[in-house]
């Protein structure tokens, strides 16, 4: 069967033309480890493991690539359980031909999943079935139907983007196109840099988190417009910065548990300085409605270059746990793609811990923002978001 790829797997692919190997390549995963707390039984895991692939066309498909890209499934499961004689690492390549992966070793299961057939809950998703199916093949019982398949939300995707063009393309041209953008720095370049630093405590950002819904805001909107103010003097003129992110589009009863990335790489137009909390709000509230709209055009209708930062607020979503039949599985760990050293514009990924507080992870190839630049926005950023 061949279907139609989504707007992030077609993003994704013009996003490897600019990087090669980038998003193609097998370090863009996304990846899992539980820790389990008894022994599991090897050839059942093997046989839910192969259930799960014929369940979902996703995980048995091919993300190609060229002048008209498509998703192609294949018949048969392309992997099977790998049996380690040590503990398998978080992170492992996995290729467009097979896009997932399953390690078994020392008492733990690693998951991984290539990042253009999955999102963080198609990873989660995937365990938690995993989990289901095993249980179910102990007890010689079968599980329900799926829901959809990756395939109906790329069609189902498609109809709302020609039904809503119109309405969509006019949003992007007046509200955002008559802006004036705020430019990257057009300082002497620095040294590519990828670190992770923690912004904010546990207690610190529990206070902001607070803050927020005292003002019926989100954390998203206090984080955006602290980090476009922290940003501000370091841009060139303009009322507005730019951010490149994805919203999550599992708007839909069908898409919440259906397997694959839906998620849609869009813009976030906020102003640049002194804004209230309100007005991010609405440009936050603006760009998601009307995000389903081509990547391409959008940055064709605004002028926007390939330099535009990249931003993205993620909190803590890890499970509490899964049963394999009377095994507990504990998650020990989580990752998204493997830093592969191939950084282009400014990417600011911001996470809630575990132990509650908020790190940062920010790579760059230093063409603009460079590391003490972000550095001294890091530490502005600080300061205005704990003064809200």
């Amino acid at each position: 069967m061949i279907a139609p790829t989504s707007l992030w797997q077609t993003f994704a692919l013009d996003l490897d033309k600019a990087r090669p190997g980038f998003a193609k390549g097998p370090w863009f995963t996304m990846n899992a480890a539980v820790e389990l707390d008894g022994p599991i039984d090897v050839a059942v895991l093997a046989r839910a493991f192969d259930d799960l692939q014929r369940r979902h066309d996703v995980l048995r498909t091919t993300v190609v690539d060229g002048d008209d890209p498509a998703q192609v499934v294949g018949d048969e499961p392309a992997s099977a359980l790998e049996v380690l004689d040590s503990e398998p690492a978080l992170h492992a390549p996995v290729s467009l031909d097979a896009p997932v992966r399953l390690r078994l070793g020392g008492g733990r299961l690693a998951l991984h999943l290539h990042h253009l057939n999955s999102d963080p809950v198609t990873l989660w998703t995937t365990l938690a079935e995993l989990a289901a199916g095993y249980t179910a093949r102990l007890a010689g019982t079968e599980l329900p139907p799926v829901a959809a398949q990756y395939s109906e939300y790329t069609m189902d995707e498609a109809e709302q983007v020609r039904r809503n063009r119109d309405e969509a393309e006019r949003w992007w041209r007046e509200v955002v196109g008559q802006t004036k953008l705020a430019l990257p720095p057009s300082g002497p370049a620095g040294e590519a840099f990828a670190f992770r630093d923690e912004v904010l405590t546990a207690g610190e950002l529990a206070r902001v988190e607070e803050l927020a819904k005292a003002k019926r805001s989100t954390m998203l909107v206090s984080l955006l417009a602290a980090l476009a103010e922290g940003m501000s003097p370091y841009t060139g003129p303009g009322d507005t910065l730019v951010f490149s992110t994805l919203f999550g589009k599992r708007d839909r009863p069908a898409w919440q548990t259906v397997l694959g990335p839906c998620i849609v790489p869009s813009y976030l137009a906020v102003p640049t300085s002194g804004a209230e909390l309100a007005a991010v709000r609405e440009a936050v509230v603006g760009c998601a409605r009307f995000a389903r709209f081509p990547n391409r055009e959008i940055v064709e209708l605004n002028d926007l270059g390939s330099r535009t930062p990249f931003f993205e607020y993620v909190p803590q979503q890890w499970p509490g746990g899964y049963r394999f039949g009377p095994v507990q599985a504990r998650v020990a760990g989580a990752a998204g793609p493997k830093d592969t050293g191939r950084a282009g514009a400014l990417g600011v990924r911001v996470r809630k811990t575990t132990e509650g507080a908020l790190t940062a992870h920010l790579s760059a190839d230093g063409t603009d923002w460079t590391r003490p630049l972000i550095g001294q926005a890091l530490r502005r950023f600080r300061q205005v978001v704990l003064a809200q």
